[in-house]
């Protein structure tokens, strides 16, 4: 099993976030994630991820460095496809690009045209044919092109993954990319959500293992398990956004009948109705779905919940640490957790 980093937002200040970068490179991290968004819950430093990720290509030396994620509704296609074969002149072979649908605090507030899965799905297809070198056109429901190309190729094959936490775009994912790597999932849930990703495959000729099973997921590690039940809670809003799969585990949250079980992708924005809205219902998330979708407690707990991650398929652990003392987090990763697994 491979582990990777992830910036979580709203980020530490740049200088902090570069020493992060560099401390998991350093650290044995096989890979860094930076999330993309232009706004964020809960409100804070939300800096350009391609940006950032330009400085941290020149910083680092050996981990790979990846969008968790973005999207091709803030980004035309062909702007994340040269961006990225730029990214990969400046550290060969050690970029992939994540991305996802979109979310609503990143769109709707600045007026941007919408058309989820068909972006998604017609922004992948463009981005490969534009790293191919060929000069094409193009007519799709939400992007055309003519006589279109690059005048920059990548080095080598620029791994896509897809933040697929639906049945549609899993099976997108085994389509057409690289990896999967969805947030908020229980082994349960991580083990039946992968047959979608297997079938999506199989409909393309393609076996899973040519996929990289990934999955974002909270972690807080403490040699006392309660102070990092504690911390986790800040973060149990998460939950929220996928309250599909906490019915899937097995769990009921009470909620008004008229909530949308896709608020946090389609509605939620950094309003004052909005968050309020947000933060109450994540208030009645219990520790024991936390302790379901999340890796926390202690040391030893934490290697047992990863276990079963690893028994339902998850291939890279992508961590957001929210622990109480996120050093020791890195440090327990690095010294207990990832060489524990290592030969696994």
């Amino acid at each position: 099993m491979r582990f990777g980093n992830l910036l979580s937002p709203p980020m530490p200040p740049i200088d902090r976030a570069m020493k992060i970068a560099v401390q998991s490179d350093e650290l044995g991290f096989h890979s860094l994630v930076i999330p993309d968004h232009t706004l964020m819950v809960p409100p804070g430093l939300t800096p350009n991820a391609l940006a950032l990720m330009s400085a941290l290509a020149v910083k680092t030396q050996r981990v790979v460095l990846g969008t968790g994620v973005t999207d091709f509704v803030r980004y035309h296609p062909s702007i994340l496809a040269q961006f990225f074969a730029t990214l990969d002149h400046l550290a060969p072979g050690r970029v992939f690009l994540g991305v996802g649908a979109g979310e609503a605090m990143n769109i709707l507030p600045f007026g941007i045209r919408w058309d989820r899965f068909n972006m998604l799905k017609e922004g992948i297809e463009i981005v490969k044919r534009l790293w191919e070198g060929e000069q094409f056109s193009y007519s799709g429901k939400a992007f055309r092109l003519e006589n279109a190309f690059l005048q920059i190729k990548p080095m080598q094959k620029i791994p896509i993954y897809v933040g697929a936490n639906g049945k549609k775009t899993r099976e997108l994912t085994g389509m057409l990319c690289d990896g999967w790597m969805p947030i908020v999932e229980t082994p349960k849930t991580y083990r039946e959500n992968l047959e979608d990703v297997k079938r999506g495959a199989e409909r393309a000729g393609r076996r899973i293992d040519e996929i990289d099973t990934a999955l974002q997921i909270y972690t807080a590690i403490d040699y006392d398990s309660s102070q990092a039940m504690e911390r986790a809670k800040r973060f149990a809003g998460i939950v929220i956004s996928a309250l599909e799969k906490v019915e899937q585990a097995g769990y009921s949250l009470e909620l008004p009948e008229d909530f949308s079980k896709r608020f946090y992708f389609e509605r939620l924005l950094l309003t004052d109705d909005s968050l309020s809205k947000f933060i109450e219902y994540s208030s009645i998330v219990s520790e024991e779905i936390l302790s379901d979708f999340f890796i926390v407690g202690t040391p030893e707990e934490c290697i047992s919940k990863i276990e079963e991650f690893r028994k339902a398929g998850v291939k890279h652990l992508m961590i957001i640490n929210v622990g109480p003392d996120p050093k020791l987090v890195m440090k327990i990763y690095a010294e207990k957790i990832i060489p524990s697994f290592r030969e696994v």
